[in-house]
């Protein structure tokens, strides 16, 4: 059964990339070139997010069925839906950053209201001899990290195969620690990525807000599910590790923009896939970003009293990237002089 149900999710995938340009058009989903941030070759659909969504809301559907865990299945099933819903309606018609940030925040409360299973009450730190108990603040907690991983996540999206390369690490690091009933769900979403990511490398489909809203909401629901299931093994320096990067670019990004003086959700091109883009062709790029992004994560997964030294040492590797001067702007700097 679970062989079939991974075949069919990829199989809906690629149904979904074959036809995503006819799919995209009927929907209003297109993303056209500009010249400025959007600097692809062709109007390209963003139909990526229903290509991985599709089969994981099924798939989450049937554990509803067919576990014990319906209340935990149907509320992860329901928010990603609505996640897929709001990215679909902001590729669509571009939703003010702030609206959209209120809406997340309140999706996040009414999860945790209906599965108070899911919030984060204590946090196990492997380097510390006691837990931090979070009470009163477990649920303002718990939902500042689920949006702040939505943002994180939609603020590196940016690039073909970044955040879908993130979540196939992410989908590995869960089956390590997760628990028997929840491994079809993410065998399934790792089929459906694997599909999209052959469709987004060749340009054919890009993952859109509804690819990394769907992904960011489910993903956070998921890994803090089976971070207070099996905490014992899985500390929370771990968790933090596995999406350290890109919560880190998205702190400093919004951190300089607030000092230059603009909102913290304007758009430009300081993100690190920016920086790597700007200095190497993106192939490269896109394997040095997932290497310091995902590799270290994954490594520690093996020996989680590691994660600090992983941490450490991949918050260095990002702070020379980020510091190291850009030559394109000094060739032009010096040709400006």
């Amino acid at each position: 059964m679970g062989l079939v149900a991974v075949a069919g999710a990829a199989a809906i995938s690629a149904l979904i990339g074959v036809f995503a340009l006819p799919i995209s058009e009927r929907l209003g989903i297109l993303d056209a070139p500009d010249g400025k941030r959007k600097i692809h070759p062709t109007i390209t659909p963003l139909a990526g997010g229903l290509a991985i969504a599709l089969p994981t809301l099924l798939a989450l559907l049937h554990g509803a069925l067919t576990t014990d865990f319906l209340p935990l299945y149907l509320t992860v099933a329901a928010a990603g839906m609505a996640c897929l819903l709001l990215g679909l309606l902001d590729d669509r018609a571009h939703i003010r950053p702030i609206y959209r940030l209120l809406l997340s925040l309140l999706m996040a409360l009414a999860v945790l209201e209906v599965v108070p299973a899911l919030l984060v009450t204590f946090l196990h730190i492997s380097f510390l001899g006691q837990a931090v108990f979070l009470e009163p603040f477990a649920l303002v907690f718990t939902a500042i990290c689920i949006v702040g991983l939505q943002n994180a996540i939609n603020m590196a999206d940016g690039k073909n195969g970044l955040v879908i390369g993130l979540s196939l690490f992410w989908c590995l690091e869960l089956l390590l620690f997760a628990p028997d009933h929840l491994r079809l769900v993410l065998l399934s979403l790792g089929a459906a990525l694997v599909v999209t990511l052959a469709f987004n490398l060749r340009g054919r489909l890009f993952l859109g807000d509804s690819g990394s809203y769907f992904l960011s909401f489910t993903f956070a629901l998921l890994t803090v599910y089976v971070y207070d299931t099996t905490f014992a093994t899985l500390p929370a320096d771990l968790v933090a590790l596995w999406f350290l990067i890109p919560i880190a670019d998205c702190l400093r990004v919004m951190a300089v923009r607030v000092a230059r003086g603009s909102s913290p959700f304007a758009s430009d091109r300081s993100h690190l896939h920016h920086f790597l883009y700007r200095r190497m062709p993106w192939r490269w790029g896109l394997l040095i970003y997932l290497g310091l992004a995902g590799l270290p994560g994954l490594l520690a997964s093996f020996a989680p009293g590691t994660a600090l030294a992983w941490g450490i040492a991949a918050i260095s590797c990002y702070g020379v990237i980020v510091a190291w001067p850009d030559r394109r702007r000094q060739e032009a700097g010096g040709r400006a002089k």
